[in-house]
């Protein structure tokens, strides 16, 4: 059942937590999304492979990939962040990872699902604007509004 189990790992102290900057998160989030986009794209090629061969020059409505894109992009932070104690690749390159607000430690694999709903695809320039807007000069430095309904903080691992 999603959101049931905790995953064990250890926790940090609130008094040596140093919240994630917002250039690391930026770089992370660029290495995963190369990463998702190449992963994407092989895996949509090959399921639409048939509409390639007989509308070769039709490249152009590639919107039906969409849910796909999403799905891949979803399953990848959502798969690596409960699985890693929180951390994707491009988290674990720069030392950052997603915790529970409270514990600072791993939260519940409900909450990492709910932290990337919108992870998946276009939808996280929106994620990423209303957060800006509803958290700035918050101390937590939470850039995106899933992070709030989630209860997750991004934190520096160094």
């Amino acid at each position: 059942m999603i959101g049931v189990n905790k995953v064990s790992a250890e926790k940090i102290e609130p008094s040596g937590v140093t919240y994630g900057d917002f250039w690391p998160r930026l770089i992370a989030i660029i290495i995963d999304v190369i990463i998702i986009g190449m992963v994407s794209w092989l895996i949509s090629f090959l399921i639409f492979l048939p509409y390639y061969i007989y509308h070769p020059f039709r490249i152009e409505e590639g919107w039906y990939t969409f849910p796909f894109d999403w799905l891949i992009g979803f399953l990848y932070f959502w798969l690596l962040e409960t699985l890693n104690k929180g951390q994707t690749i491009g988290k674990l390159a720069l030392s950052l990872r997603t915790v529970d607000e409270k514990t600072f430690g791993p939260t519940t694999t409900g909450k990492y699902a709910l932290n990337n709903l919108l992870k998946g695809g276009a939808f996280l320039i929106i994620d990423f604007i209303i957060g800006i807007i509803k958290n700035s000069g918050e101390p937590e430095k939470r850039l995106r509004i899933m992070q709030n309904v989630s209860e997750t903080v991004v934190i520096s691992t160094k």
